[in-house]
């Protein structure tokens, strides 16, 4: 977001509540949904590029008050929706980013981080779905875009890997297909997970693709950690399931093909094309 557009968006803000006054500005535009800017590390405006869509955006919220009633952690709770639908904002969640790379450093803390996220996912996976308008959309999102998403794939890699891709989906639509769901965060990411050092409290935040999927969806990136904080996640969530971290691999080689094809679409925001083929191809 450039300066131009950045001080556009802030006079939407200011015509509805006036002027905010702050010292610091952050600006975050790489997510696929929103441009987001956080003032004085308080308040988190976000601007949605396809338009707000407020029936979803409440359902989400709800999703949120349920889950503050008896999770032990901070969740970005709505503070003002524009009546415009221009812009939203809500309260800053602090902490750092609970990368794989930060585990590795703050080992003494891994072990109590690791049961937080268990404990969370628990408690978000387990939330009553009543009333909360939420759907299940994950594997037709999937069938759609690999419509498309083939034809592009077959332009750069080899008919075996093209194969590979086809035995892949093939397993992967008879799976979800019989696979129990509940709610889930839906992109239970590095840049959504923050722990607070100083309060000692874990953060979520970003509940825009929540909905009624697979609860393997959400252990994801569960593969990049060390052993031991992927068993302390895993001990403390209790999942009766046993094949539910190997189902978890599943979705990241999913996304393996969405970075290798939105790449070819020439997202900005895409990493490289063999990032995405790694991602997908390289099993360990």
């Amino acid at each position: 977001m450039n300066e131009q557009l950045l001080a556009r968006k802030l006079e939407l803000v200011k015509a509805e509540i006036g002027e905010m006054t702050y010292q610091t500005i952050e600006v975050i535009n790489t997510g696929c949904e929103k441009d987001v800017v956080i003032l004085d590390k308080t308040n988190v405006i976000s601007f949605y590029r396809d338009g707000f869509h407020f029936d979803t955006y409440h359902a989400r919220q709800e999703l949120i008050r349920r889950l503050g009633k008896h999770a032990e952690i901070v969740l970005p709770e709505s503070l003002y929706v524009s009546h415009t639908e221009d812009f939203v904002i809500e309260n800053y969640v602090p902490g750092y980013r609970i990368t794989p790379q930060y585990v590795e450093e703050n080992k003494k803390n891994a072990k109590q981080i690791g049961r937080l996220v268990g404990r969370f996912l628990r408690q978000l996976h387990t939330v009553p779905e009543q009333g909360l308008n939420l759907h299940t959309r994950f594997e037709q999102d999937v069938r759609n875009d690999m419509e498309q998403g083939l034809s592009l794939l077959e332009t750069k890699l080899t008919r075996i890997e093209m194969n590979q891709i086809m035995e892949f989906l093939s397993m992967y639509y008879e799976i979800s297909g019989s696979t129990q769901t509940c709610i889930v965060h839906g992109d239970f990411y590095y840049d959504n997970v923050l722990w607070d050092e100083e309060a000692g409290r874990l953060g979520v935040i970003d509940f825009s693709e929540g909905g009624i999927e697979d609860p393997a969806l959400d252990f994801m990136y569960m593969c990049y950690y060390p052993e031991e904080f992927r068993r302390e996640v895993f001990d403390e969530y209790g999942s009766i399931e046993k094949n539910l971290y190997e189902r978890s691999k599943v979705y990241n080689r999913i996304y393996g093909l969405y970075d290798m094809v939105e790449t070819l679409q020439n997202n900005p925001r895409k990493p490289d094309f063999q990032k995405g083929y790694s991602r997908f191809f390289d099993r360990e």
